[in-house]
């Protein structure tokens, strides 16, 4: 997918704001200070892509990310530029990607939605998964819905749209309507 640049942000917290004289759930993420790192071109890499950080203590990169770009945009990127909340306007229409959050262990009931056995005529099984397989092949098939790891899976939302932008207290924020993957001051990123 082609992009014409990116952000890297904070997710903050969720609240509502009147939109069309309706109230919408919203959330605010915060913009952290970022910087092109490097370009990965096509002669070199194999494909044309800007290497984004965020800039932490003592000219440290906390965390670095790819935005893949077409080759005509990489040299208005040049290494060094500093991206800012001025990248997206209001109104705009953005994909944003993250790390859900992490539920831990969990049943096929939970994981997978399924319905369970029945409730009635004293059955002890209830919120179980149910038979696993056949007989013949002595084995699981892939994909059955057993337990395990619910979570942490990485979740991309496309067409958010922009509600505002705006500075508080020194921090840039960006309203995006909706609710987006990750837990509280977990990094999502924002594509244009």
């Amino acid at each position: 997918m082609f992009v014409q640049g990116g952000l890297i942000v904070k997710k903050k917290e969720m609240t509502s704001v009147p939109v069309n004289e309706k109230l919408t759930a919203v959330t605010i993420v915060e913009v952290v200070p970022q910087k092109v790192i490097r370009h990965k071109t096509q002669e070199k890499d194999g494909y044309t892509a800007l290497v984004v950080g965020i800039v932490g203590k003592n000219d440290t990169y906390l965390k670095q990310k790819e935005f893949n770009i077409s080759p005509e945009l990489l040299e208005s990127f040049p290494v060094g530029y500093v991206f800012d909340e001025t990248l997206f306007d209001d109104g705009s229409m953005i994909a944003v990607q993250g790390v859900s959050k992490g539920k831990g262990y969990a049943g096929p009931i939970k994981r997978y939605g399924m319905a369970g056995m029945p409730h009635t005529h004293g059955h002890k099984f209830r919120r179980s998964g149910g038979s696993k397989g056949n007989r013949k092949p002595r084995r699981g098939f892939k994909g059955h819905p057993h337990a395990g790891h619910m979570g942490t899976d990485t979740v991309t939302l496309k067409n958010i749209p922009v509600l505002q932008k705006m500075s508080f207290e020194n921090k840039k924020i960006i309203v995006l309507k909706g609710s987006l993957p990750g837990a509280f001051n977990s990094y999502l990123s924002l594509y244009k």
